[in-house]
């Protein structure tokens, strides 16, 4: 449990702007999260993590995501690697697994960030990125809300940690709303 707890305190304290404003956040990303129901359909996301054959699933999104070269397919691509952990996530949590939901959740999370930096060095190579842009933040305010409904299945350690990956989810939320009036 305590090696859960340090590399997600480091990843949220890199991608948050402060223990004081993630405080703050976190009461209203939680709040929004209740209120937003999103027009926003996540995939099926397959084998999960918890399948001994999921490596094999994973060489082969790695594989497919390394021959993608330009930014704006790669980015969609990580949009879609990122719905599929948190899908996964959540089928997780409603299977009792919840130490490798928060780790399967963590991971959506990265390809989220991945997918927010590939729309905007996109954007910077003059691709209209609108489109995806408009999906991004769709996106993650499906995934708060999907995350805040994780969070009243669980209890104590877990639903903090879902908690912390929510206000990160409200982050992408704002980061990609700054990208999209550029």
């Amino acid at each position: 449990m305590k090696s859960l707890f340090l590399p997600l305190f480091l990843l949220l304290f890199i991608s948050s702007f402060g223990l004081v404003k993630t405080a703050s956040a976190q009461t209203y990303a939680t709040s929004e999260a209740k209120l937003i129901k999103v027009n926003y359909t996540l995939p099926w996301p397959g084998i999960l993590p918890d399948n001994p054959l999921y490596i094999l699933k994973a060489i082969r999104d790695n594989v497919i995501n390394f021959f993608i070269t330009d930014p704006l397919k790669k980015s969609e691509y990580d949009l879609l690697m990122s719905d599929k952990r948190l899908v996964s996530a959540k089928m997780l949590v409603d299977k009792g697994e919840y130490q490798l939901a928060i780790t399967t959740l963590s991971k959506a999370g990265n390809y989220f960030d991945e997918a927010i930096g590939l729309a905007s060095t996109a954007k910077q190579q003059g691709e209209d990125t609108s489109s995806l842009l408009d999906k991004l933040y769709r996106a993650s305010q499906k995934h708060q809300q999907v995350i805040y409904d994780m969070e009243q299945k669980t209890t104590g350690g877990i639903k903090y940690n879902l908690e912390l990956l929510q206000v990160r989810a409200k982050n992408f939320q704002d980061t990609v709303s700054v990208m999209k009036s550029q």
